[in-house]
């Protein structure tokens, strides 16, 4: 079994960590075992964490636990890498927690469940932001689409949301993972193209659906608008090897 460790983000930029997340999942095959070595890990954000999460849920991987004791704490205080799947236990864990927020599994076939899991995710991100101008568009809006995008066109059964608040900094950092077909594939599968990766998103974000011509396409698109311009906020989309980090400046 192959092991890659996991490294610390050197600053909180989106490029730095998304260079990290790449240098894990390179030349790894697809649903390949791996053990994730974590040993050494100090910080953790969630663009890096969630995706592994989602890939040992996927194939049965492993990992080797942090040994900072800082570190290993907030992996059991977020419930890596299980999470939690129902809204009663989300409930209870923001009472019984006030500082972090855990790892949400999303599964398709629990429906009303899934549903209620994903609406508490959503209002407790929009309470953290508080009285922010746009901030309850840039959050409910983009979680909804982006989830609704795991279903409909990733053709995956679960998908993967997590956020993390750092009120010293004054941002709030969510990432929505799956691990269904990627952008490329759906439009293969569904027009016919044949993209790259980098293309496939380019497409998605001009509002070209993978779907029939007269269903709309926007939500990628828009999802990326209303973080930018309403919260003044960073955007990163990634498919396959490719990935697009957008921002209002």
């Amino acid at each position: 079994m192959k092991n890659i460790p996991i490294l610390d983000p050197k600053n909180d930029n989106l490029i730095q960590q998304f260079g990290i997340l790449y240098s894990i999942f390179t030349n790894v095959g697809e649903k390949e075992k791996i053990h994730f070595d974590l040993s050494k890990t100090r910080w953790l954000c969630p663009i890096i964490i969630l995706p592994v999460a989602a890939y040992i849920a996927k194939t049965n991987s492993t990992f080797a636990q942090s040994k900072n004791e800082t570190a290993k704490a907030y992996l059991n205080a977020i419930r890596f890498p299980k999470g939690i799947s129902s809204a009663s236990e989300f409930e209870k864990y923001v009472q019984e927690t006030k500082t972090y927020v855990p790892i949400s599994i999303l599964r398709r076939d629990k429906g009303v469940e899934r549903e209620n899991l994903e609406s508490m995710f959503s209002g407790l991100m929009y309470r953290i932001l508080g009285s922010v101008s746009g901030a309850q568009n840039a959050v409910y809006y983009p979680i909804a689409e982006l989830v609704t995008n795991i279903f409909e066109h990733s053709k995956d059964d679960v998908g993967f949301i997590f956020g993390q608040y750092y009120p010293k900094k004054e941002y709030l950092d969510i990432c929505i993972a799956d691990t269904g077909r990627g952008l490329a594939q759906a439009y293969k599968d569904e027009t016919g193209l044949e993209l790259t990766d980098g293309q496939a998103i380019e497409e998605v974000l001009k509002g070209h659906s993978t779907k029939s011509q007269q269903e709309r396409g926007y939500g990628i698109r828009t999802s990326k608008k209303v973080v930018c311009e309403g919260l003044d906020g960073n955007f990163i989309i990634a498919s396959g090897a490719s990935a697009l980090v957008a921002s209002q400046s």
